[in-house]
């Protein structure tokens, strides 16, 4: 009998040690887009922001392809209307609602707040969170903070980065940072702004895809945004 039991205790401990170990939830990732949509992108300069925009876009549908990363939630947040998510979906909704998207960029000629928009991406990362966050910003990176004012907009450039602009609270969770379309006058402080934040130390030691770019250089490094 002791045998018996002996036996038994044995088969219960080898299968119990075989079972597949609970299976983990899968990781989910977030892209945020903050699109600068405001008065400080001129007529001359649109054309080539939302094309800019839109083959964004087009990669980011491709994530539809891979079952690794086709439940991405996408979110756009636009500088004139920046206290709203303005479009949320994954990779196959971005596909599927194309012409409705394509419909919300618009161009405007009033405020960008980007100190507004940031805040926004903060509350979205800490209402849903993340695993893993990844930023792409196309715009000037000029902020011009809400107003109800319909006068002719006015900016000076160079421009000092907001000092409670809400980035730092959450740069260090990004496995991506892209800035597309810089102004030729703003990236020095940007990448100055960025460096007293540790962002281009962890794009140094591989911890972050990092790239900060002007007009031209984005419009040859269209076909490889992400």
């Amino acid at each position: 009998m002791k045998t018996l039991i002996f036996v038994c205790l044995t088969l219960f401990v080898t299968a119990c040690s075989e079972q597949t170990p609970p299976s983990q939830p899968p990781e989910t990732t977030s892209i945020f887009i903050l699109f600068e949509n405001g008065g400080t992108i001129t007529g001359e300069e649109q054309p080539d922001a939302l094309n800019t925009m839109l083959n964004l876009l087009q990669q980011i549908s491709d994530l539809d392809k891979r079952k690794a990363t086709r439940n991405t939630q996408v979110n756009i947040v636009l500088s004139a209307l920046p206290n709203r998510i303005a479009w949320s979906g994954t990779p196959r909704q971005l596909l599927e609602q194309v012409s409705e998207l394509k419909g919300l960029l618009t161009f405007k000629n009033s405020f960008s707040d980007l100190v507004m928009a940031f805040e926004q991406i903060q509350t979205t990362i800490n209402l849903t969170q993340p695993d893993d966050i990844r930023l792409y910003w196309i715009g000037s990176t000029i902020h011009v903070p809400f107003q109800n004012s319909s006068e002719v907009i006015q900016v000076e450039v160079p421009q000092a980065v907001p000092n409670n602009l809400a980035l730092p609270l959450f740069s260090d969770r990004l496995s991506v940072l892209k800035a597309y379309r810089v102004h030729e006058d703003q990236d020095q402080i940007l990448q100055t702004y960025l460096g007293s934040h540790g962002i281009l130390k962890r794009s140094r030691d591989g911890s972050l895809d990092f790239s900060l770019l002007g007009a031209a250089q984005t419009k040859s490094n269209l076909s490889d945004l992400l």
